[in-house]
């Protein structure tokens, strides 16, 4: 029998992409290059200096709406901190009004007018909203464009600067919205109407990452409160957005992972992963422990040092709660000199719990890993 003879329109559109980007002479098809832009238009990455034509050109594909599901927008700091004469960074939003024909192309700026009037939370912040889409215009745009992608399920800003995205100020935790954070002109309450948006449907946040010239007080923990979110799943954030560390020698407790997520949390990323970070877990497999968040699965921490220190390294994760003293047998290390000996440990502070708890409950498997001074994995 025959096979049906295939086309190149049968090939999958990210292999057309990249065959239609290999095409610089002026004969390309034209039908390659407006399939490349509805691929862009709903695979969203860009600078935020491109907001507007990102809009411009969504608005004449308004039926691509609905198919946006990601948003992965980035910027940076770097040329743009203002410092005194002592070279310390200065605390403050510097404003970007918009240029004269920003939006007036097709009627942008009559169609944001109308999603601010939709979704503004009162009278009071629509006011200020409308007149942010002039002097302030880039957190001000970049709140139109959460309002109008009512399918919107990732939200990545991970390589973005903090001060670009005014709307995280609406999530500060009891103690930031208390504390003392700067620049206060940071602020932007007007745009919880665009936040309120995105609360019922977002699955994936990232937050900026980049915190230069924001400053907290030291009686501030954690910096966000996630728990608004009704379906949030996957976290992607610092360690010092987590907890703050002013000081070496202020040593808190670590933040309530309770009081930053929602029970929804399947999958937590922290990057420039610290000493603190460790205090940290611990509270937050304790609160899995009790059902706090039942569908938390994984967690990824990406640290902050190098293994330039050229330091070997050993982690090892107990079958059960391991305490020292009731191994039977001495030190983790002592036991793992022996052949079967930490294994007769783990079973041993195994049992005493179950005596204690008069529940006998299956031993988890136990997990190690090694790496060698060279950075290279040992093999098991």
């Amino acid at each position: 029998m025959l096979r049906p003879q295939t086309t190149i329109n049968d090939l999958p559109d990210e292999l057309l992409l990249h065959i239609g980007a290999q095409f610089t002479n002026l004969n390309r098809k034209l039908d390659l290059a407006n399939l490349a832009l509805e691929w862009l238009l709903k695979e969203p990455r860009f600078n935020l200096t491109y907001i507007d034509r990102y809009m411009w050109q969504l608005g004449h594909r308004a039926e691509l709406l609905e198919h946006v599901k990601s948003l992965e927008i980035c910027s940076t700091s770097d040329g743009r901190i203002q410092s005194d004469e002592r070279g310390i960074a200065q605390k403050h939003h510097e404003p970007i009004a918009a240029s004269g024909t920003m939006l007036d192309r097709d009627g942008l700026k009559q169609s944001c007018a109308s999603i601010v009037s939709h979704f503004a939370d009162s009278k009071k912040y629509e006011e200020i909203w409308l007149a942010a889409l002039d002097r302030d215009v880039v957190p001000a745009l970049f709140g139109v464009l959460l309002c109008t992608l009512p399918n919107l399920r990732k939200l990545k800003l991970g390589d973005a600067w903090l001060l670009d995205f005014p709307l995280f100020a609406n999530m500060f935790s009891q103690d930031a919205k208390e504390g003392l954070v700067l620049p206060h002109s940071w602020r932007h309450h007007f745009l919880v109407g665009a936040l309120t948006a995105i609360l019922p449907r977002l699955k994936v946040l990232e937050p900026p990452t980049d915190m230069k010239s924001l400053f907290m007080g030291i009686e501030i923990t954690a910096l966000f409160d996630m728990r608004c979110f009704a379906k949030l799943r996957e976290v992607g954030i610092t360690m010092r957005e987590l907890q703050q560390q002013c000081y070496p020698w202020h040593r808190f407790a670590p933040p309530d992972a309770r009081e930053i997520f929602p029970k929804t949390l399947q999958v937590l990323r922290i990057s420039e992963a610290t000493h603190w970070t460790a205090d940290f877990l611990n509270q937050l497999c304790l609160a899995k422990k009790v059902g706090y968040f039942p569908n938390l699965g994984r967690v990824e921490g990406v640290r902050v040092m190098s293994k330039d220190a050229e330091i070997a390294l050993y982690v090892y994760f107990p079958p059960w709660i391991m305490r020292t003293w009731e191994s039977g047998g001495g030190t983790p290390w002592r036991l793992r000199a022996e052949e079967g000996w930490l294994r007769q440990g783990e079973v041993m502070c195994w049992r005493k719990d179950m005596v204690y708890f008069r529940v006998v409950k299956p031993m988890f498997t136990m997990r190690e890993a090694e790496w060698d001074a060279d950075g290279d994995a040992v093999m098991t």
